[in-house]
């Protein structure tokens, strides 16, 4: 799991969506808005969260790896 920090609408999940789609990694994903965590859910393999999160800030998502 990953905790964006700033994921506040449905435009950025858009784009979250746009982004997830160009990574075949990434076979499942969801955000809960109605949390005030905004943790952003990830079923993959073969990428870290490292490689998540850095292609999250190329579309000016901020995020970490939740321990």
């Amino acid at each position: 799991m990953i905790s964006p920090c700033n994921i506040f609408d449905t435009r950025k999940i858009k784009h979250i969506a746009t982004l997830f789609t160009l990574c075949p990694q990434i076979y499942k994903w969801n955000v809960d808005l109605e949390d005030w965590e905004k943790v952003l859910r990830i079923g993959c393999q073969n990428i870290t969260p490292t490689e998540i999160s850095k292609a999250l800030r190329a579309i000016n998502i901020y995020a970490q790896e939740l321990e």
